[in-house]
C-alpha cells in the first residue's frame, strides 16, 4: 500500500467541443454499489468508472448468480476491496476524511497522480485506456474485461432512430451535420437528440476516440445540440423517442428493457483497472488485479458476467487480463477456462500410515493428474484421476502432524484450470488396549459396572472411550488413570449383548477398539404368601401373594397360580409384584397348595407349596 495522506485538491478533464449541461445534480443516498463496510486505511480502495462499478463490486463483495450464492474476494481474503460507485452516494468518507465523489474513469484516475494525488485511493476503475497525461504521471493499467459501445434508443416509446445505423451517420449525427432522423435513414423529420456522457467518463473519451477514427483521424467538434448526461444513465434516454447516446452493452442489460441497442456501429473496449507504476510491486494489488489474481480468474468469471461484461484470458491462456501496460487493449480473446475445485482429504489408519484422497471436480469430468506433495518435496507426481479421485498412501510416516497439499494438473490442451488444497493428518502410534467386565454375567435386576481399561505401551493412556451396549447409543467417558467405567442399570432387559469399547486416541495414540459379550440372566424369583395357617367352616381363605427379586426394587410382573394338586384353585396378576387372591371353600382337613409364578421375560419361573387347614 502507498503512504497515506490527505487530497490535495480535486481536478476534472477537460471537454473538447461545445455542450449543453443538463445533468443533474446527483442524489445523495448510499449507492448499492458502495462498499458494505468502512474501509481502512490497510484496504484496496478505488473509485472511478461508472461503467465497471458493479463488476468491481461484486468482484468485491459477491453476488448471486443464476440463483446460486458466489463468493467475492472479501468472503476470503483481506485486505478487502472497497469500491466506490461513481454517483448517488454524495461525498466518499476514506480514512483520511471525506472528498467529493469521483464520477468517472478520468476523475477516478486524477486522484492517482499530480496536484489530485490522493494515497487513500489505490486504484481507479476506467473504461477508457490511459491518455497522454495518464501515461505520463507512470500510471499503469490492468485489462480485465471485454465490453461493446453501441449506440442506444429508447425501448420505453417508440423511437425515431433507422433500426440500424453506420459509423458514417453515427459521425454526421455528433458532428451537428444530421439535424433529423431521415438524414440518417430514419422514417421521421423530427429533430435527433444526442447525448454524450459527463466529463471525465471513461465511455466519453473512448467514444470520441471512435468518432475521431471514423473522421480521418481528425478530432470532432461535437455539435451545438449534443447534450451532456450521465454516462449509463438511461432517464433522458428511455423516454425520448429522439433521444440517442453511446451505452455500454454490459449497463445496458442491467438496466433490464428500457433501452433499444442499434445495430450497425459498435465498437469493442477493455475495462481497466488502473494503479501507480510505484505500486506494480504490491503484492495486495497483484493478487487482485495481476495476471494470477482475482479478477483473473476462472472462479470470478460468473461475477464479471453477471455485470454484463466478458472476462478476458490471461497471457497464459493467450490473452492479456492482469497484464500490467500503459497500451490500449487490442486482444479481446476472452476466458474460455472451466474452473476446477480440487479437495484434499487425509486418514490416518494405522500406525506409520497416511492414506491421501484428493477428489476433483468441474462442470465437466476433469482430464488431468494429481501431484501430491508435504511441503516443497513431491511424495509422488501424476497420479492419474479414476472418476474425478487420486489417492496415495504413505508408510513409515513418523509421528506428528503433517501437512499435505494435492495439486490436479490439468492435460495439455485441456481447457480446465488447475487448483490445489492442503490438509493436516495426524499420525499417530498403535495402542494396546483392555476391557474388564466385572462381571461379564448378571442377572436382571441388578446393576453392573462394565470397567475397561487402555494402555498404550504399558502406560496409562489418556483421552477418552465410548462404551456401546447392543444397539443402544453409545456413552463417551474420559479415562482416569486409564480407566472409565459404565454402569448398565438394573432395568436392562434380560439377554446377551455385544459390548463394544473404542478408544478414541489422542494426539501420539491411534484409536482402537475391543468387544465382549455381556450376559444378563432371568432373575430368580423370590415367591411369598400370607394365607392363615387355617380357616373355620363357612370362611373363605384370603391372602396376598408376592413375587420379589432378591436385593432389587424392582417389582416383577406376570400372573400365579394357586393349584391343589394338579386343579387350579384360583389365578391372579401381578400388579407392583403382588396379588390378593381368596381361595375357595375346601374340604375338612389338612392340605397342601402350591403357588405356581409363570415368569416374564425378564423373571424366571418359580413355585412355593404351603399349608392350610380347613376346620
Amino acid at each position: 500500500m502507498s503512504v497515506r495522506k490527505s487530497i490535495a485538491g480535486f481536478v476534472s478533464a477537460a471537454v473538447t467541443g461545445a455542450v449543453l449541461v443538463v445533468s443533474a445534480t446527483p442524489a445523495f443516498a448510499a449507492d448499492p454499489d458502495d462498499p458494505s463496510f468502512t474501509p481502512t486505511a490497510a484496504d484496496l480502495i478505488g473509485v472511478g468508472s461508472d461503467t465497471t462499478q458493479h463488476a468491481v463490486h461484486l468482484l468485491a463483495e459477491g453476488g448471486t448468480v443464476n440463483g446460486t450464492a458466489v463468493p467475492g474476494w472479501n468472503a476470503a481474503h483481506t485486505p478487502l476491496i472497497a469500491s466506490f460507485a461513481a454517483t448517488g452516494g454524495g461525498d466518499i468518507a476514506l480514512p483520511s476524511g471525506s472528498i467529493p465523489r469521483p464520477n468517472g474513469s478520468g476523475a477516478g484516475k486524477t486522484l492517482l497522480y499530480g496536484a489530485s494525488n490522493n494515497t487513500d485511493i489505490d486504484f481507479a476503475r476506467s473504461s477508457s485506456s490511459l491518455n497522454t497525461a495518464e501515461i505520463s504521471a507512470g500510471l499503469k493499467q490492468f485489462p480485465f474485461a471485454l465490453d461493446t459501445l453501441k449506440m442506444a434508443v429508447s425501448n420505453n416509446v417508440p423511437s425515431n432512430a433507422p433500426a440500424s445505423l453506420t459509423g458514417a451517420q453515427v459521425l454526421s449525427i455528433y458532428k451537428g451535420d444530421a439535424i433529423t432522423w431521415d438524414q440518417v435513414g430514419g422514417a421521421s423529420t423530427a429533430t435527433i437528440a444526442p447525448k454524450i456522457p459527463q466529463s471525465g467518463s471513461g465511455t466519453r473519451s473512448f467514444f470520441l476516440a471512435q468518432l475521431k477514427a471514423l473522421n480521418g483521424g481528425v478530432d470532432v467538434t461535437l455539435g451545438q445540440n449534443v447534450a451532456e448526461v450521465q454516462e449509463h444513465d438511461d432517464t433522458l434516454i428511455k423516454g425520448d423517442a429522439n433521444a440517442i447516446a453511446p451505452f455500454s452493452v454490459g449497463r445496458a442489460a442491467l438496466l433490464g428493457t428500457t433501452l433499444r441497442l442499434e445495430g450497425g456501429w459498435s465498437a469493442q473496449r477493455a475495462l481497466y483497472d488502473v494503479v501507480r507504476g510505484a505500486d506494480l510491486g504490491n503484492t495486495d494489488l497483484q493478487a487482485v488485479f495481476g495476471e494470477d489474481g482475482f479478477a483473473c480468474s476462472t472462479a470470478a468469471r460468473s461475477l464479471i458476467e453477471a455485470s454484463g461484461f466478458q472476462q478476458l484470458a490471461t497471457p497464459a491462456h493467450g490473452g492479456v487480463c492482469g497484464q500490467a501496460t500503459q497500451d490500449p487493449t487490442s486482444n479481446f480473446t476472452l476466458n474460455q477456462q472451466v474452473d476446477t475445485l480440487t479437495v484434499l482429504t487425509g486418514t490416518n489408519p494405522a500406525a506409520g500410515k497416511i492414506h491421501l484422497s484428493a477428489a476433483v471436480t468441474a462442470s465437466s469430468a476433469p482430464d488431468g493428474t494429481v501431484d501430491f506433495l508435504e511441503g516443497a518435496t513431491v511424495l509422488q507426481a501424476g497420479v492419474p484421476l479414476a472418476q474425478g479421485k487420486a489417492t496415495l498412501d504413505l508408510t513409515g510416516v513418523a509421528k506428528g502432524n503433517h501437512t499435505y497439499t494435492a495439486k490436479f494438473v490439468p492435460t495439455g490442451g485441456t481447457a480446465f484450470d488447475p487448483s490445489q488444497d492442503d490438509a493436516t493428518v495426524m499420525s499417530r502410534g498403535a495402542s494396546a488396549t483392555a476391557i474388564t467386565f466385572t462381571p461379564s454375567t448378571t442377572s436382571y435386576g441388578h446393576p453392573r459396572t462394565i470397567k475397561a481399561t487402555v494402555t498404550t505401551g504399558g502406560v496409562a493412556a489418556t483421552g477418552s472411550i465410548s462404551i456401546k451396549v447392543g444397539t443402544a447409543a453409545a456413552v463417551t467417558k474420559a479415562l482416569s488413570s486409564g480407566a472409565a467405567s459404565l454402569v448398565v442399570p438394573a432395568t436392562k432387559a434380560a439377554g446377551s449383548y455385544a459390548v463394544v469399547v473404542k478408544y478414541l486416541g489422542n494426539a501420539t495414540t491411534l484409536p482402537s477398539q475391543a468387544s465382549k459379550t455381556l450376559v444378563i440372566a432371568k432373575a430368580k424369583p423370590v415367591i411369598s404368601e400370607t394365607f392363615p395357617l387355617a380357616t373355620l367352616v363357612g370362611q373363605p381363605g384370603k391372602g396376598t401373594v408376592k413375587v420379589a427379586i432378591a436385593n432389587s426394587t424392582i417389582k416383577p410382573t406376570g400372573t400365579v397360580l394357586i393349584k391343589l394338586g394338579t386343579k387350579v384353585l384360583v389365578k391372579g396378576t401381578l400388579s407392583s409384584g403382588q396379588v390378593a387372591l381368596t381361595l375357595p371353600k375346601l374340604s375338612k382337613g389338612t392340605h397342601t397348595l402350591t403357588i405356581v409364578y409363570s415368569g416374564s421375560v425378564n423373571v424366571a419361573t418359580g413355585s412355593l407349596s404351603f399349608t392350610i387347614t380347613q376346620k
